[in-house]
């Protein structure tokens, strides 16, 4: 929906300083050339959802309502039938 769009705007800057600075401040263990590990997807999705702003919760929330609101009409229209 165009809130979730907006809201993801509006956080990737900051999604995306945040990555950089943890790549640059990172204290993990080299290899055997001394280069870093790679971030793994996991890792990084472990991170982000730690970070997972409310707001992605709340601009889905009227489409959530919507289904539900159908759902129950749907339900109470087959039993006063």
């Amino acid at each position: 929906s165009a809130a979730v769009q907006n809201a993801l705007q509006t956080l990737l800057p900051q999604i995306r300083a945040e990555i950089r600075e943890e790549f640059r401040t990172s204290s993990r263990p080299s290899d055997a050339g001394g280069n870093p590990s790679p971030i793994t997807i996991h890792t990084w999705l472990e991170r982000f959802n730690k970070q997972k702003p409310y707001s992605f919760e709340k601009a889905t929330a009227p489409e959530r309502l919507k289904r539900e609101y159908h759902s129950i009409r749907q339900t109470s229209t087959e039993t006063s039938t």
